[in-house]
């Protein structure tokens, strides 16, 4: 259970950590430049449920979602968008080792509301990135159920995330969309996700 802020205010004490480790938000999947060329890729969708109506907010967001990451080898910190009716994510030239999903964000203006979520993932999203492959976290679900009006800015809700491991239809996916990607010509590598990095 977390409190969020409406108007222009943030909650999200990842994005003051981003602010200071630095943040790369990716835009356009590049093809392999070569051998050593590695892309992470996968499609979330955030569901908000029982806010109010009036909010216009409940149903499916894909487009917009920010996934934090950070490599647990450099601790470098980074920032993804999805983008797309399918919310599509990828992260072009990733380093390879091992990784944690930190949380997720969304920023939603409708009419003259602004309203900032944000969720912390609890420990159980660490991931490897391999090299010269084409990483697959497959689709990744947030879930935001409302409970209550703190204030005037503020409002609590409950979130939590799972992993569908749906590998092979984000793969057919992309392959369907991205039909002359040399990225389809690649390894693909279904990632793992779990609790602790070894």
């Amino acid at each position: 259970m977390k409190t969020k802020l409406l108007l222009s205010i943030s909650i999200s004490i990842l994005v003051t950590l981003l602010l200071i480790g630095g943040c790369a938000t990716i835009a356009g999947v590049r093809e392999p430049a070569g051998p050593e060329s590695t892309l992470l890729i996968g499609r979330i969708t955030l569901v908000c449920r029982d806010f109010p109506r009036r909010w216009y907010i409940n149903g499916e967001h894909k487009k917009g979602v920010k996934l934090y990451l950070m490599n647990t080898s450099t601790n470098k910190m980074m920032c993804v968008s999805s983008h797309g009716k399918h919310g599509f994510f990828h992260l072009n030239d990733p380093e390879a080792g091992h990784y944690v999903i930190l949380g997720f964000e969304l920023k939603i203006t409708i009419d003259r509301l602004r309203i900032t979520m944000g969720y912390r993932a609890e420990d159980k999203s660490y991931f490897v990135i391999s090299k010269n492959s084409v990483n697959n976290l497959g689709d990744i679900m947030w879930l935001e159920s409302y409970i209550k009006k703190s204030s005037a800015t503020t409002f609590t809700s409950h979130g939590n995330h799972n992993f569908k491991f749906n590998y092979d239809e984000v793969k057919n996916w992309y392959k369907e969309i991205y039909s002359n990607s040399a990225w389809n010509n690649e390894n693909w590598v279904s990632v793992e996700i779990g609790k602790a990095s070894d």
